[in-house]
């Protein structure tokens, strides 16, 4: 039976293919959720209402001021956007991390102490609790709330931007 009138043989062949064109460098396989995304740098100020004086919340973002979220951040990371990521999560979620800016075993730990929290108060939530940051966990995270102008962190209160 020739290859295009058997099912068999078609799928043989669109296989073959696929590896030829693979082996090729013809095709790339999809990147993971991790490589596909960009890795956060820097922060944005977001205004947050209601507090006397006004207040704003840091959040990891790609660029300074530039809003992009779609970030992520992994163990070996060093920049300022870990540091905003180790003030939210000692402030909103009870660590005690030395605020550093460096992406190590305490910081990545501290990820996933967040991350359970997250999934234990909200069920559906359904995050990975893998210790890296990014969008599906920043969705959920809670960040901590600063007095404008440089003001020092405002203790206890988090702000969840969805």
């Amino acid at each position: 039976m020739p290859i295009h009138q058997s099912r068999i043989g078609r799928r043989s062949a669109a296989a073959t293919l696929a590896t030829v064109l693979v082996s090729a460098g013809l095709v790339g396989l999809a990147p993971t959720a991790a490589q596909a995304a960009t890795t956060c740098t820097s922060l944005t100020y977001y205004n947050v209402g209601g507090y006397p004086g006004g207040a704003e919340m840091h959040v990891p973002t790609v660029g300074w001021q530039d809003r992009n979220k779609t970030c992520y951040l992994k163990y070996g990371n060093s920049n300022s956007a870990v540091k905003v990521l180790q003030e939210a999560l000692n402030n909103c979620y009870s660590q005690s991390l030395r605020p550093d800016g460096e992406y190590g075993t305490n910081t990545r730990n501290a990820v996933r102490v967040a991350q359970h929290t997250i999934n234990e108060t909200w069920e559906w939530a359904n995050i990975a609790e893998d210790g890296e940051y990014g969008p599906q966990t920043r969705a959920w995270m809670g960040f901590a709330i600063f007095g404008v102008n440089g003001g020092p962190v405002i203790p206890n209160q988090c702000y969840y931007p969805g």
